[in-house]
This record gives structure tokens, C-alpha cells and sequence, in this order.
């Protein structure tokens, strides 16, 4: 961390080395050294409770342990005097350490110029998402950014204020930090583009340069590490990397008008320094006029800091500047569809799906993304930038040429119906495409009233699969488990219950229809359910993709892989299509391949299950079902194996060793079974002569165990009893396996191995 005295004025000598060039005196290429940044300025401005001025404030009042709001007051505020930085700056960072309950609020602005007695406009400064990990107990706000004109500005003055819903909430701001940098000292942009060149150029020219991208979308222009970042901190080696399934967009809201070069080493020092990170967060940056700047060190499928649990599996470009009212410059834009499509291409992504293949979430989420989509609690990218996701999406697929083989029903379009009853939008623009509308499930009737319909533009008859998305939104309560949906189509009505809670962040399939060409064919979605009440049942896009439309069977039981213990059998299983089956042929064999059959049944209709009464055990069988269509050609089921063991196990206890230095006995038993195996065993003891067994051992997994006789004179015999794993007993031996007679003795002198077989 930077130095923390207040006001504490450091001078540091910069020294701009410019770029080398030294021929290569083995093959004529030059090695072109990077350019060397000066040390970049960065400073701590901590303000307790004491340096507040009560003069300034208004329903505050100053307490040892924090600022917070005097008894009677819902709101309070406070303007700090203009206050000198303890350096020149062209960056400043807010943190605060703060107790707030979630209904309460804290607001923070801030100017800065160089004139205390004219400084520049407010501008309100947000948590900083993507500075911030899980653990950290600080917030950390927005990184504003001087104006390129000025360079640095050495004053600042800031306000804030402190909001509660009721007088019982005790909100405290225990403590005000401000870190100043100076980051203008180093290489421009420019000079850093004419050093990449050089550095490019003198690469291509060596013997072994390999053109990685050949074969795919190249990956555009960035400036790398060695250019920008050439501090020591710069390198290191302790490195995670996961294969980056996802693509997620930022904004570092610092402001887009000072210089990027500056930008982005000032980012560096705040995230390496003030936040005591390895590294700059982002895996990429992107200035205002399309600069790509390397960020994280490691290259491809390097885990950055940006997203919490997100950071593993994802590739993260931050856009330089605030997006939240003003979109993003066409330069800018542009480069990001570059980049997100080389990684596309690169790594096989479809930018139009989502999954849930990150290994830190156990949410699905969109494979191309804004910040917000992760957690649902953030404005990043912001709102102007965010709203471009669907474009986005579109430009990467046209530069890759992936060709989505659904066609999408939006909510909002005309091909979206709903009732006339309130409805709720997702927050932060959340939903496919930047939308949704959901409402609150219920297990009334007559409280129901929110209704959606989609009636898609069908192209042409024929089959067609039917998927639907379900958001992963911050709504404060878990999604429906009983969405009820209602599809018409060529063939009648059909129903689907989907459960939204685990879905969430997925397109689901409601199966496959035949439908006809038109906006005939009707997807039904009510907020009236059988499982649940107060939660959010979702109304996002739909889509749908051309499919064959055949009988699909799914074996059910007997399960691949079980054991029967019975040789009466009931079989069941599933047709999808019944409509379309006009037999059914059910088999069992011998062999996988079906050429050993032993039972072979047929019916002139769809049938879903049989009983069949075997004459033996087998070790192994295979059976399945094939459905016959309308147009006589098989569709038969995936093959399921099981097997029949109705022989029960067979066990002996087999020796007895006597330990005389422990006064026990050593047991060991044994047993098999085919083909199932024990899985347990009883063991029984008595005294020789009596007529009554006691139970030693229960339920045990042991094939060995030290016996200590309750009468060390009486001799003592056992018997013991199997059970298989498909539950099996073997019947009680009626006489003993062994007596205590038998026992073969051993000494202290004398080592025998005792190993106790699980």
C-alpha cells in the first residue's frame, strides 16, 4: 500500500528513457527495447471522523466510532472544504469503510481542479464492482479521471450524504480514503503504437515467426505488456489459467478524456498497490479511439480479477470511460467486436448461447456479456454500453460467420402477447437481449392474472424444437418451480412444467413440435402454478429451430447397469411422439448385438411397459424397444444392461488364532456370490453346548475382528452369514463353522500377517 501519512508530498525524479534499436549482429533483425515508464505517484488521503467538519454538515453528527445521522433524521449531508492532495494528480480513487443496512444509502461527488476557488463539476462516484473482491471489508468507488487538457489537478473537494428509511437503522462511515496517483509520467499512446509496430515487425522477420492465427479470425492490434507495463512488479510468476468459455464486457467508469496511456497505468498501480492485487484486473482495456491494451499477465486463458466468481473461465475487456448515458465511440465498439471475435473463433463460443460452464458459478449465464450479468448487482458496463450487447452479439457472428440455427421470439415484439394486469422489469436491463418481464407466481386462481403468449411466424410446416430463457436476475426471491406452459401444435395441446429455480441463466427445451407455417402455433405462460408462491416467474425471449419430428424411447427401468433379485421383471419406458408410432417391439437378448434373443414382443399400437417372468439368473442381459412410424422405418431405444441374481451368497468362518498376550481371538471369514458380490456379513458366536446364538457382529464390511471371550475358560464356536448386494441372505448355518478348539495359537515371538479384507 502507498504511503498513508496525511499530506505526505513525495518527489520522484522522472527519467523518460526512449526507445533502442540495436542491430543483431547474428541474423540482421533488430531488438527493439521497450520504453520505460517513470515511477507513477500514488498516495493515501485517510479522513476519520475527527477531520470532518461539522460546520459543513447537516444531520451528522461525529462519533468516535463514525459518521452517522442524529436521532429525528431520515437524511443528513456533508461538503468538505477544497483540500490540497499530498500530490499532483490525474487520477483519484474513493474507498470507505462503512456499516449501512441494505435499506439504507450513501452517496459520494467529487470535484477536482487546480484553482481551489474554482474547481470543476460534481460528479457522484459508485461502488466500483469490479475492484472489489469478496473478502475485502472496503468499498471502493469509481476512478475519476483528470482531463487530458489539464493533465493533473492538485485540489479536491467532495459531499456526501447518508440516507435511512427509519430512525431505528444506525448507518456508520467509519472512515474516507483517497488515493491519489500520477501516472502522466511515461510513454504516450502514440509512441507506445510506433514501439508495438517495431516490436511486430522485428518478430515476423525471425526464422521461426509462425502466424498463429492463420486459420481463424486474426486477432486484432494490442499493445502489449512489454510496452506498457514495463515496471519489475510487471513480472511474476504465480499464474492460474482455465479455458475461457465466456466473454464479458466492462467500463472503468474513470472518465474517457484523460490520456489512456495514463489511464491504464494508473489502473495498474491502484489495482497491483492499492489493492494489493497481483495485477491489473482485466485480461484487456480499450480506449475511446480503439486502442487495445494487453491487461492481466499470462496471455490466453489467464484468470483475471473482475468478476468474482466469474474471473476463472472468462475473458474480460473494460472499455476506458463511463458508459452509462453515452454509448460507447464506433473506434471503441469496433475493437470490441474484434477482440471478442477472434476469442470466439478461437475458442468455438457461440456469442447467441449461454451455459453454465464456469467452474466457480452454478448459474447459466450468456457466453457474451456484460458485467452485470454475473451477479445481477452491478450498472457495469453501464446502461448506454450494455444496451449494445444485442448488436454486439450480431457483429461477432457476422465477422466469424456463425449462423444460429434458431430463429428468436422477443417479448417485446408484436409476436409477444400479455395480459393487461402490472407487470415488473428486470433490473439493470437484465433479461436475452436486454429485457424480460416477470411477475409472482401463485397457487390461487382467482389471484391470477398475469398471462404471456408467444406466437411465433412459423416459416413452414415441420418440426421444430421449442427452447426458452430463463434470466439469472437479482430480484431478491428464487424463480418459480412449477412454470406451467402450454404449447399448441399440429398434433393438439401439449403441457410442460419447468422449474425456472434451476434453470436460471439457460435456454430450456419445452420439446418438439410439429407445427403449421403461420402464427398459428400458440406457447402459453401463466404466473398461476401448483408448487409455489411469491416467486418470479420469468417471460423472456423464446426460439425455435427446424427438426426432424420422430418417436423418441427412453428406457426407464430395469436402469443400465442394475441387478435384479427376482426373476419376475416389470419393464417401463418412454415414448416421445406416441402420435407418430404406429408399433412397438420390445427385446430382451443374451449379447449386445441382439442376435441371442430371448424375449421379442410386438404390439400394433404405442405401448410403455411389460412383466416378464426369466427361468434362470444371468449375469448380464440387454434390452430395448424399437417403435415402428407411419412410415415403416425403426426408431429404436439406447440399449440398457442388467442382470438377475436370485442365488443367495455362501460364507464360512475359516480361522481362529488365540493371541495369549491379548486374551483375544483372531477370526477370519470369508465368502463369495456371483454376480453381484457380498456387501455384508453377520457374525454369531456360542458357547459349545448351549443352544442359543448371540449376534457379535452386525451389518459388517470386515472379513476379520479380535473376539474377546466373555469366559476365557469356555469353549466357544461361530458361524457367520452373508448378505449380497442386491439383497440376497444366505440362509443361517444350522451348525457351527469352527470351535475355539480349532484355534491355532500364537506367541509374541511368532508373526503372522492379520489383514482385514474390506
Amino acid at each position: 500500500m502507498a504511503n498513508k501519512y496525511l499530506f505526505a508530498l513525495i518527489f520522484t525524479l522522472l527519467i523518460l528513457t526512449y526507445k533502442l534499436s540495436i542491430p543483431n549482429q547474428s541474423d540482421g533483425t533488430e531488438v527493439v527495447e521497450a520504453l520505460q515508464a517513470p515511477e507513477t505517484i500514488i498516495n493515501d488521503l485517510i479522513l476519520g471522523p475527527d477531520d470532518f467538519q461539522s460546520a459543513n454538515s447537516k444531520g451528522l453528527i461525529f462519533l468516535t466510532e463514525g459518521v452517522t445521522l442524529e436521532t429525528g433524521y431520515l437524511s443528513g449531508s456533508f461538503i468538505s472544504q477544497p483540500i490540497k492532495a499530498p500530490n499532483k494528480f490525474n487520477a483519484v480513487v474513493p474507498q470507505w469503510l462503512a456499516d449501512f443496512p441494505e435499506t439504507d444509502e450513501f452517496h459520494l461527488e467529487m470535484r477536482t481542479g487546480n484553482d481551489p476557488s474554482n474547481l470543476g463539476s460534481w460528479i457522484e462516484l459508485h461502488e466500483a464492482h469490479d475492484w472489489m473482491l469478496p473478502e475485502d471489508e472496503d468499498i471502493v468507488g469509481d476512478m475519476l479521471v483528470v482531463p487530458a487538457a489539464d493533465a493533473t489537478h492538485e485540489y479536491i473537494q467532495f459531499r456526501l450524504s447518508i440516507n435511512r428509511e427509519d430512525d431505528q437503522s444506525k448507518p456508520f462511515l467509519h472512515e474516507l480514503t483517497f488515493t491519489f496517483i500520477d501516472s502522466t509520467a511515461g510513454p504516450s499512446v502514440e509512441e507506445m503504437i510506433q514501439q508495438q509496430e517495431e516490436i511486430n515487425r522485428s518478430r515476423k522477420q525471425t526464422p521461426d515467426s509462425l502466424d498463429e492465427e492463420a486459420d481463424g479470425y486474426p486477432k486484432p492490434a494490442v499493445i502489449s505488456r512489454e510496452v506498457w507495463c514495463t515496471d519489475p512488479a510487471c513480472d511474476y510468476d504465480e499464474l492460474e489459467y482455465e479455458p475461457v468459455t465466456h466473454l464479458i464486457l466492462h467500463h472503468t467508469v474513470s472518465g474517457a478524456g484523460g490520456d489512456s496511456a495514463a489511464a491504464v497505468r494508473a489502473i495498474w498501480v491502484f489495482h497491483t498497490e492499492g489493492r494489493d492485487w497481483d495485477d491489473i484486473g482485466y485480461n484487456y482495456l480499450v480506449d475511446t479511439n480503439g486502442v487495445i491494451f494487453e491487461g492481466h499477465l499470462g496471455g490466453d486463458d489467464v484468470i483475471g480479477i473482475h468478476a468474482s466468481g466469474a474471473n476463472a473461465g472468462s475473458m474480460a475487456l473494460a472499455m476506458l470511460g463511463d458508459y452509462t448515458e453515452i454509448e460507447p465511440p464506433e473506434h471503441m465498439f469496433k475493437s470490441a467486436v474484434a477482440l471478442f471475435s477472434w476469442k470466439a473463433d478461437q475458442k468455438n463460443i457461440d456469442v447467441f448461447d449461454a451455459s453454465n460452464t464456469l467452474p466457480n458459478i452454478d448459474w447459466g449465464l450468456p457466453n457474451l456479456m456484460g458485467h452485470r450479468d454475473v451477479y445481477g448487482n452491478t450498472e457495469c458496463p453501464g446502461d448506454a454500453a450494455h444496451a449494445l450487447m444485442p448488436r454486439l452479439r450480431d457483429e461477432v457472428a457476422s465477422r466469424i460467420g456463425l449462423v444460429s440455427p434458431y430463429f428468436y421470439v422477443d417479448e417485446l415484439s408484436s409476436q409477444f402477447q400479455k395480459s393487461a394486469a402490472p407487470w415488473l422489469v428486470a433490473t439493470y436491463q437484465c433479461g436475452y437481449n436486454t429485457h424480460a418481464w416477470y411477475t409472482w407466481s401463485t397457487t390461487l386462481p382467482q389471484e391470477s392474472a398475469n398471462w404471456g403468449e408467444w406466437r411465433p411466424l412459423i416459416p413452414e410446416s415441420g418440426g421444430y424444437q421449442i427452447e426458452v430463457y430463463v434470466p439469472y436476475c437479482n430480484t431478491g426471491a428464487p424463480e418459480t418451480e412449477g412454470a406451467h406452459y402450454t404449447i399448441n401444435h399440429s398434433q393438439g395441446t401439449s403441457s410442460v412444467i419447468i422449474n425456472q429455480n434451476d434453470r436460471v441463466g439457460l435456454w430450456t427445451s419445452l420439446g418438439k413440435y410439429n407445427l403449421e407455417a403461420g402464427n398459428g402455433s400458440i406457447i402459453h405462460l401463466e404466473d398461476l402454478t401448483q408448487t409455489d408462491d411469491e416467486r418470479g416467474v420469468w417471460f423472456d425471449a423464446i426460439r425455435l429451430r427446424p427438426v426432424e419430428i420422430y418417436p423418441e424411447i427412453m428406457t426407464e427401468f430395469p436402469l443400465n447397469g442394475s441387478l435384479l433379485n427376482a426373476r419376475s421383471a416389470d419393464f417401463q419406458w418412454k415414448i416421445d411422439h406416441p402420435e407418430l408410432v404406429k408399433a412397438t417391439v420390445f427385446q430382451v437378448a443374451a449379447d449386445a448385438d441382439f442376435q441371442n434373443l430371448i424375449v421379442n414382443r410386438a404390439w400394433t399400437a404405442p405401448a410403455y411397459n411389460t412383466s416378464v417372468n426369466f427361468v434362470q439368473d444371468y449375469a448380464a442381459l440387454y434390452w430395448r424397444v424399437i417403435a415402428t412410424s407411419e412410415l415403416n422405418i425403426d426408431y429404436p431405444s439406447s440399449i440398457s444392461q442388467f442382470g438377475i441374481d436370485t442365488k443367495p451368497p455362501v460364507s464360512h468362518v475359516t480361522h481362529l488364532f488365540w493371541l495369549d498376550w491379548l486374551g483375544v481371538y483372531q477370526v477370519l471369514w470369508e465368502g463369495i456370490d456371483a454376480p453381484a458380490g457380498i456387501e455384508r456379513y453377520n457374525i454369531d458366536y456360542r458357547i459349545v453346548g448351549e443352544g442359543t446364538w448371540k449376534r457379535w457382529l452386525s451389518d459388517t464390511e470386515r472379513t476379520s475382528d479380535a473376539f474377546t471371550p466373555p469366559n476365557p475358560q469356555a469353549v466357544y464356536e461361530f458361524r457367520s452369514q452373508a448378505v449380497d448386494k442386491v439383497g440376497n441372505e444366505e440362509a443361517m448355518h444350522e451348525t457351527a463353522d469352527i470351535t475355539t478348539n480349532d484355534a491355532y495359537p500364537l506367541n509374541q515371538a511368532v508373526l503372522v500377517p492379520m489383514i482385514s479384507r474390506q
